[in-house]
């Protein structure tokens, strides 16, 4: 295979999955019912598969190209660059620990899926309840003119905590999932 023909190919991969990406964005529900503005969608799941078959560069250009089309698509209003930021970080927080993972080829299928599983679902845990604590929290405040009825630091422990602990299992498991069903044709086409 020439290095052009490599290239296409990754472009068309890359473009494919965050299609794909982009169009379960639209598929989001509530899980908490103390924070139904906090919704679950699985578009990062093609963001992970991209990841292992183009690598960490290719999962986040995967990541930003659906954020980027979903902002494009609903606008570009203040409300919803804060929403696509922290989708595109929350998807980094995702992929990463993955990234690392996969690295290490020497060990078992299974023992990859609990280590990715455990450290993406604390990492996206620590990073978004932070963000959310220190930045996306105050700015929707100032942004949507809201006041809490709850201090933010208490908003952020019984919302967003949890729903990202949900969010990186759920997320994380039918990644796994998916990627044993797929994992003949993933190594196949598996480039870094």
């Amino acid at each position: 295979m020439t290095v052009t023909h490599q290239r296409i190919q990754r472009l068309v991969g890359i473009a494919c999955f965050s299609a794909l990406a982009f169009i379960l964005m639209f598929f989001e529900f509530p899980i908490l019912p103390m924070a139904p503005y906090l919704k679950l969608d699985f578009s990062d799941v093609p963001v992970l598969l991209g990841g292992f078959i183009y690598g960490p560069v290719g999962g986040i250009l995967i990541a930003a190209i659906k954020c980027l089309i979903h902002g494009m698509v609903r606008g570009l209003s203040p409300a919803e660059l804060i929403g696509i930021s922290s989708d595109f970080i929350s998807s980094l927080a995702m992929l990463l620990p993955f990234c690392w993972v996969w690295r290490h080829q020497n060990w078992s299928g299974k023992k990859q899926a609990v280590i990715g599983i455990t450290i993406a679902t604390v990492t996206i845990t620590i990073v978004m309840s932070l963000l959310n604590l220190w930045v996306l929290t105050p700015l929707y405040m100032a942004v949507w003119h809201w006041k809490s009825t709850l201090p933010v630091a208490q908003l952020v422990a019984v919302g967003v905590l949890p729903f990202n602990i949900i969010k990186g299992l759920l997320v994380s498991i039918v990644y796994i999932i998916i990627a044993a069903h797929l994992q003949t044709w993933l190594k196949q086409h598996r480039m870094r």
